[in-house]
């Protein structure tokens, strides 16, 4: 399987460290509001690598953090936690507001159908571990103490810039206008922050560092010190959105990397913005639309999630009403050709049902070489209305039920869309009102006919006459 890596800028071929099993860790939310359908652009395309890696026979180790202390609303390590604003906000504890939002994220997870990952874990409940990490940064003499923290010196790292191709000279240069001028360099970063002198904050620990002052741990360190613990000083695969290349990632790497003495991770994957109106979408500009507002307006989270699934992880993609809707039509005409299945004719000819299997099989083929090309959503999408058309075309004979059935199980496994779902038997009242339509389809009495086809949408159920007379069902 291929994949861009960030750190080599180029699309490499995955070989994880130990055969067929991957460690991958993801960058999880902070916790402090809601999660957007940016966020959630990230988030499916993260699981499709996990879904991809899994179908081709590889056991994955999927890790994700919970930010629930530690991220300042700005980058240069100034201003609120963004925890401790949540709790002001809202006139809660960071705690609470941390465990609130946390179950909001999990359960709009399960609405997306992403997968758990294998181990969801909170800084919270790490600080032990991040408190050893920074120590061994200390000890190897990255770290010193400022007024307001511990902080990682840049300088001493070599190559800090390269992962993200940073100008570091251009940061220094700007220093002179920098909020905290005991930094050495600008782009110094803290791995631990004081507690302030004149309040108290709601999260903070004793410490080593602070001279009897608790503190906090700084974002970037939480990231390491979990990923390592769950997957090992190096791992396969860290995954994130691409906003975090040149400052949280970068930064993970150098102390990381600084602290080992390794590679920490082989490959780095990104998801690609997503705009609405041109503009980013992000809480900051308060353009970010909840999963639930989505739902509200009648589009499911499966509809939600193949609309993500239409643009590539690479590309900057666009959110739009409209786009949700159409990708709405498609999974609808989806879930009408998948019902077919519970259908079965009398085929029409042997070669032409076997010209069907052949035709699932080719497809499926296609979408494991497209998912091996560096994800490639959109060209899966394809394939899929391509081979579905073929099937609403033939119609599903006896023969071809299980490879039909294994064919639609494969979508689900690799795209998290299951068509399967809802696919039980039709209810009595349901097969009764179809048994009738075609006695009174038989008269030609098509203004009956078409008051039963009411009476079925009703019990939300469509139907639709085929040419040779049959007639097909389907879930609304």
């Amino acid at each position: 399987m291929k994949l861009f890596n960030t750190l080599t800028r180029s699309t490499d071929e995955l070989k994880p460290i130990a055969t067929n099993s991957f460690g991958v860790y993801t960058c999880g939310p902070t916790v402090y509001d809601y999660a957007h359908i940016g966020h959630w652009y990230n988030y499916v395309r993260m699981d499709t690598l996990v879904r991809a890696l899994q179908s081709a026979g590889n056991t994955v180790n999927w890790v994700m953090n919970i930010t629930d202390v530690g991220h300042l609303v700005s980058d240069a390590d100034d201003g609120e936690d963004k925890l401790e604003k949540g709790a002001k906000r809202e006139g809660k504890t960071a705690w609470e507001v941390a465990e609130f939002y946390t179950q909001d994220f999990l359960e709009a997870m399960e609405l997306l159908n992403i997968q758990k990952p294998d181990h969801v874990v909170k800084a919270t409940d790490h600080i032990a571990e991040q408190i050893e990490l920074i120590q061994r940064l200390e000890a190897k003499g990255y770290t010193y103490i400022i007024d307001d923290g511990v902080y990682f010196d840049t300088s001493k790292f070599e190559g800090y810039s390269a992962f993200a191709g940073l100008d570091l000279d251009e940061q220094q240069a700007g220093a002179r206008v920098s909020i905290n001028d005991q930094k050495r360099n600008q782009a110094d970063f803290a791995v631990w922050k004081f507690s302030p002198t004149d309040s108290q904050r709601d999260m903070e620990w004793d410490n080593p560092f602070g001279n009897g002052r608790k503190g906090f741990p700084g974002w970037h360190i939480e990231c390491s010190a979990m990923s390592m613990k769950y997957l090992g000083e190096s791992f396969d695969i860290h995954t994130g959105g691409i906003d975090h290349i040149p400052v949280h990632h970068t930064n993970e790497i150098a102390q990381s990397e600084a602290a080992t003495g390794k590679r920490f991770a082989n490959y780095w994957m990104h998801s690609n913005h997503v705009t609405v109106n041109g503009e980013k979408i992000s809480k900051s500009l308060g353009n970010g639309i909840r999963l639930q507002e989505i739902i509200a307006k009648g589009i499911s989270a499966e509809a939600v999630r193949l609309n993500i699934l239409e643009s590539h992880y690479r590309s900057q993609s666009k959110f739009s009403w409209d786009s949700l809707e159409a990708a709405k039509n498609r999974l609808q005409h989806w879930q009408q050709v998948a019902v077919l299945v519970k259908q079965p004719q009398a085929a029409s000819s042997a070669d032409n049902d076997a010209m069907l299997v052949q035709e699932l099989a080719a497809a499926t083929s296609d979408i494991a070489a497209a998912l091996n090309d560096d994800l490639n959503t959109p060209v899966i999408l394809s394939r899929v209305d391509q081979a579905l058309s073929v099937v609403e075309k033939q119609l599903i004979s006896a023969t071809s039920v299980q490879p039909f059935t294994k064919f639609l199980s494969y979508l689900e496994a690799v795209l998290g869309i299951n068509l399967l779902l809802n696919l039980t038997e039709l209810p009595q009242q349901v097969a009764t009102l179809l048994e009738a339509r075609s006695t009174v389809r038989s008269a030609k009495d098509w203004a009956e006919s078409d008051s039963l086809r009411d009476q079925l949408a009703e019990l939300g159920y469509g139907v639709k006459d085929l040419p040779n007379g049959t007639t097909i069902w389907f879930k609304l």
